[in-house]
């Protein structure tokens, strides 16, 4: 392992930082809502999930970009993004749709970042390596929100705008960026043919998107609703909605250690698992409402991440480069389209579980994610049947 291929890992983990970002704000959704007693409870869980349509748009037009500009250039003016965003909420944020813009500058940072984070492990390594590098960099990712999710919660002790500069965490990536991330991309070298191939996704890859963004609807109903539980079973304060958030997260930075090795024995079964750990952790959130049964069942929530996420992306690589710059990111844009409608399970589950709580949307999640569990199992034994046939 060279000096610069050590250099090129850290840029990588520490722009990923800033790929969960949104979750910093999931411990002052409560505040917010007391601010803006007008605003509906979906459209405060929106402010939080809003920044993924961004990305959905942005991180589709940077896979072109890609082939124009350097990925270094590209992941630099995304984390600049999210620092200004940071500030800007922090100093101006006199209305909802105020908090809205900054958000959307915040996405289209990620949306510029993530993609090129994922292309260059592509880009740079291989087989296992590759996995365990994508289980890394999903660690990073919840490792970072982690961060930005706990000290954020510190901070809006002292007033809720305060969370927003934890937006700052991206400044270590953007340093690490300019020093080691490559000035002159990767280039395939058939570029005719990768051109004539990139658009055509088959049905394989297709599966893989759906199931991306299926997870990351059930995913995001944890960190948009943890505080709004806590403040409605009465447990603790904003600090506590914060650790609760922050341990969702570490299950995250835990798992991302071991994908790698749980790939090599158990392949795509690790989506199966994934799924499996968020029936888990919300029927446990659910169940008991108390305090540390939600810190377990938030630390199961958070494990299923680098379970299902590295997998989808790593199952769309090929040896095309750009091609698997464009597939990596169409399937993190259609994971974020996930992420953005996740809200909207408020309104189906109020319509399923005939109640508008905090609580009936975990009972909900835990029946869906144990149902998505078995399907998830069927779908990968075929789909394994059929490759081998």
């Amino acid at each position: 392992m060279t000096k610069n291929n050590s250099g090129l890992k850290a840029a990588i983990l520490t722009m990923s930082f800033i790929q969960m970002a949104t979750n910093a704000v999931s411990s002052i959704l409560a505040n917010i809502a007391s601010e803006f007693p007008d605003a509906s409870v979906t459209t405060i869980q929106y402010l939080m999930t809003f920044p993924n349509l961004m990305i959905v748009v942005v991180s589709v037009i940077a896979a072109g970009l890609a082939e124009r500009i350097s990925k270094r250039t590209l992941a630099a003016t995304g984390l600049l993004l999210a620092v200004v965003s940071g500030i800007l909420s922090f100093a101006v944020h006199g209305s909802i749709l105020i908090l809205y813009v900054w958000a959307g500058m915040l996405g289209i940072g990620v949306g510029l970042v993530v993609p090129m984070a994922n292309s260059l492990i592509s880009d740079y390594f291989q087989g296992n390596e590759r996995d365990t590098m994508l289980g890394y960099q999903t660690g990073a990712a919840n490792a970072g929100s982690m961060i930005m999710t706990y000290v954020g919660g510190v901070l809006a002790t002292i007033a809720w705008q305060f969370d927003y500069l934890v937006y700052l965490l991206a400044i270590p990536g953007l340093i690490l960026t300019l020093m080691f991330v490559p000035k002159q991309n990767v280039v395939t070298k058939d570029t005719v043919t990768a051109e004539k191939q990139k658009l055509k996704i088959s049905a394989y890859e297709v599966s893989f998107c759906i199931v991306a963004a299926v997870y990351m609807l059930m995913f995001y109903l944890g960190p948009t609703n943890i505080a709004l539980y806590f403040s409605e079973k009465q447990i603790g304060n904003t600090m506590t909605a914060g650790t609760a958030s922050s341990l969702l997260l570490l299950g995250g930075v835990l798992m991302g250690f071991f994908f790698g090795k749980l790939a090599e024995k158990i392949g795509k079964h690790t989506i199966t698992l994934g799924f499996v750990a968020l029936f888990v952790g919300y029927t446990l959130i659910y169940i008991k409402g108390q305090l540390i049964p939600t810190y377990i069942g938030c630390l199961f929530v958070g494990m299923s991440n680098p379970l299902v996420m590295p997998q989808c992306m790593g199952s769309v690589v090929t040896e095309d480069k750009q091609r698997s710059t464009v597939m990596m990111s169409v399937v993190f844009a259609i994971a974020n389209l996930g992420t953005f409608l996740a809200p909207g399970i408020t309104m189906i589950s109020k319509m399923v579980m005939h109640a508008e709580t905090a609580a009936s949307r975990f009972a909900f999640a835990g029946i869906v994610t144990g149902i998505l569990a078995c399907v998830s199992f069927v779908w990968i034994q075929v789909s394994n049947h059929k490759t081998k046939a």
